[in-house]
């Protein structure tokens, strides 16, 4: 029996090995940004539960003795993220890859931060390319300096039994405007990408092509659809964790997240000159696999060179503060945009210079602050970009001045490249906004959302503004964003936000809705939901605090997004007038916060604007306006202008709560108030102004953006329109 076994044992073999030919392992990283150490959930000794290379050290060697024909590949910036990286620049982690045996590294956006001269000492003193392995990038312009072509080559070739591989490397041509690859430059890829294809799989004759990315996954999904020959993307830049490859066409798309978090594996079946067939799986990087000895070695000994450096101290070893929960750093989904770790840093920015506001932008933001204690390098690791040469330490704070009209320039550039690039999404203290990423780009933002200390935003006044220094250079560059009286501080990014953390601790940051994505209310129903689960956030962070009014507030909710199912819009827009009657009420009580309320009121106003839209009816509709007077008096609200664009005139629509005095006036784009349409006494009730497109000297105005502000009593809001001729 056992011999009847063994045979076929044998005979199941030798016909998997027909099939396939040979079998090529890929174990691939990406996006590690000097975590040489582990790093997230910290155990019961204060070590991070996730990466390491000591642990990834082990997972290759097994592998290496386990499989056929393994290749250990990166799809770059291992540079710029942790204190390694300021005391040692990228060369440790070089020197552990050689260790290691990698087969080859492409180039990221991040390798050229500190500019191609640096890059160069760095590979030079790992002792690339002789005892290096192939560093690639295939679209790097090098005319400016062809000395950088002794250490990067556009392709490696490998080959395994009769199967030969070609691997070429592409970085994202974003490099050219958000990093310093001067005076190189890198060339947009799918420039030139199909010539390496070809090259690799006609002219060298590989039966196996694979492309080692750092473009990202929206990118690497576009050269896999517009490129052929192409078997394997391996993939870098987005942090994507892709637990199954993408498919398309005949190629495979992988990534492995970020931080060394896992180790991917490809198997690829090759029979005939062509792959027919794979399998695949991220391998976590955790406390599970054991740390491979020399390498911890090495690690511990360069943690030691960092903490004996006076500059920093012990930043892998002495806690400076704790979280009280998980401080996420992911940009949100759904309603609410904004994330703790982006809440907490612009607060530490305002809090160091006492502007107006702050902002830091997304892309500024690099991981989570997890629960528990704190040390220097977890500070550091949430905001690790720049180097200033002498202190060792990132990016300074700046402070400027700019007016209301600039600002909102700003956020319509913050979220003009929504969902494709979240780096310029700005992350704000003491200013609030909402957009609608469904929008057409250039007019995503809500205008009369806008909001700096809780009071709408006015577009001629000056508001002071914190930023790191490293964010001026693209703010110089939006239209009609100014700046004036710029300084840049002697404050460090990290020193702000770990002093900010130590004088908080134990810190708690949470989501707060300072951002909002009114997508989410198109749908009505779905939109019901999202409010109901804003409110539930209120409740976690504070907001709201009484169990009884957020239970209250969820409740009905709840009903309105089941009179929407049942097709009873009125109803619904009825329970909406009677919840900001009850948000009210709870404000008076001091059971729910102005900040809560102001937006709980404002988004619900979103919302009846959704019903009606999607229901059909006018606001003018009779029946409406007794629902409306019936549940609550008529609401102070500033509407957006009819037709918009216009040419020549508009209509401009507001309501009044209670009699006021109202001032309703015109800016350009400047800031510059060109016409007064309103100012005098009104009653209560619906007003409608034609604006003509003149100024107050009765001359028609230019074509253009302009903007609108109404003032009533204590009460003020502001929108865009645009002027076509």
């Amino acid at each position: 029996m056992k011999r009847l076994l063994l045979w076929a044992g044998l005979i199941a073999f030798l016909l998997v090995s027909s099939a396939f030919g040979e079998t090529l392992t890929v174990l691939h990283l990406n996006d590690t940004h000097a975590h040489l150490l582990p790093y997230g959930p910290k155990d019961a000794s204060g070590n991070g539960m996730w990466g390491g290379m000591a642990r990834v050290a082990t997972l290759v060697g097994m592998n290496r003795a386990t499989e056929p024909n393994v290749m250990l590949l990166n799809a770059g910036d291992i540079s710029v993220g942790d204190f390694m990286f300021q005391k040692y620049l990228s060369i440790p982690e070089l020197e552990i890859m050689k260790a290691l045996g990698y087969d080859a590294l492409t180039l990221g956006n991040h390798e050229f931060d500190l500019y191609s001269s640096t890059l160069k000492y760095e590979l030079n003193a790992a002792g690339f390319p002789a005892s290096g392995f192939p560093v690639l990038c295939a679209n790097l312009d090098m005319t400016a300096d062809p000395e950088m072509g002794y250490f990067v080559q556009p392709y490696t070739i490998k080959q395994y039994g009769a199967v030969k591989v070609g691997i070429f490397g592409l970085t994202t041509d974003a490099t050219n405007s958000q990093s310093n690859p001067q005076p190189l430059s890198v060339i947009p890829p799918l420039d030139v990408a199909q010539k390496w294809i070809d090259s690799l799989k006609i002219g060298h004759g590989c039966n196996v092509v694979i492309l080692l990315s750092h473009l990202g996954i929206d990118m690497d999904e576009a050269v896999a659809s517009y490129t052929s020959g192409i078997d394997v993307i391996v993939g870098g830049h987005s942090h994507t964790k892709i637990d199954q490859p993408i498919k398309i066409g005949n190629t495979l798309v992988i990534q492995a997240g970020e931080f060394a978090h896992y180790l991917g594996k490809l198997h690829l079946f090759v029979n005939g000159g062509s792959v027919t067939g794979y399998d695949y799986q991220l391998m976590p990087v955790d406390q599970n696999v054991p740390a491979e000895p020399t390498i911890s070695g090495m690690l511990a000994s360069l943690a030691a060179g960092v903490e004996a450096d006076p500059r920093f101290g012990p930043v892998f070893s002495a806690p400076v503060a704790r979280a009280a929960i998980d401080l996420d750093a992911k940009l949100g989904n759904g309603l609410v945009k904004d994330n703790p770790v982006g809440n907490l840093v612009s607060d530490a920015f305002r809090g160091a210079t006492g502007t107006d506001m702050a902002v830091q932008p997304q892309g500024f933001i690099s991981q989570d602050i997890w629960a528990g204690a704190v040390v220097g390098n977890d500070v550091f690791r949430a905001v690790p970009y720049g180097f200033d040469e002498t202190s060792g330490l990132g990016l300074k704070l700046a402070t400027f001045q700019t007016s209301g009209a600039s600002l909102l320039a700003g956020l319509e550039f913050a979220v003009y490249y929504l969902p494709y690039a979240e780096d310029f999404f700005m992350h704000g203290s003491n200013v609030s906004f909402a957009y609608t990423s469904t929008n057409p780009a250039g007019s995503r933002v809500d205008y009369s959302s806008v909001t700096i200390n809780g009071q709408a935003i006015d577009p001629y006044h000056t508001y002071s503004m914190t930023v790191p220094d490293g964010v001026v250079p693209f703010l110089s560059q939006i239209p009609g964003f100014t700046m004036s009286n710029l300084v840049v501080t002697d404050k460090f990014m990290y020193t702000v936000v770990k002093n900010f953390m130590v004088a908080h601790s134990p810190v708690a940051y949470y989501r707060q809705g300072r951002v909002l994505d009114l997508a989410a209310l198109t749908n009505p129903v779905q939109g019901a939901t999202a409010l109901a689960d804003l409110v539930g956030l209120y409740r976690t962070n504070g907001f709201i605090k009484r169990p009884i009014a957020s239970d209250q507030l969820i409740r009905e909710y709840g009903l309105v997004a089941r009179e929407l199912q049942k097709n009873h819009p009125r109803v619904a827009i009825a329970l909406l007038y009677g919840i900001n009657l009850q948000v009210r009420v709870q404000a008076m009580l001091r059971w729910i916060d102005g900040q809560a309320t102001q937006r709980l009121v404002y988004l619900n106003g979103k919302l009846i604007e959704s019903i009606r839209g999607v229901s059909g009816f006018a606001a003018k509709d009779k029946g409406d306006e007794e629902l409306r007077s019936a549940a609550l008096p008529e609401s102070f609200e500033l509407k957006q202008n009819y037709p918009n664009p216009f040419n020549p005139s508009t209509n401009i629509e507001f309501t009044l709560p209670v009699s006021s005095v109202v001032t309703l006036e015109v800016f350009n784009i400047m800031g510059q108030r060109v016409r007064t349409l309103v100012n005098e006494p009104l009653q209560a009730g619906v007003h409608q102004v034609v604006w003509n497109s003149c100024g107050d000297d009765g001359q028609r105005v230019a074509s253009g953006v302009y903007f609108y502000r109404i003032q009533a009593d204590q009460l003020a809001s502001t929108r865009k329109m645009v002027l076509l001729k």
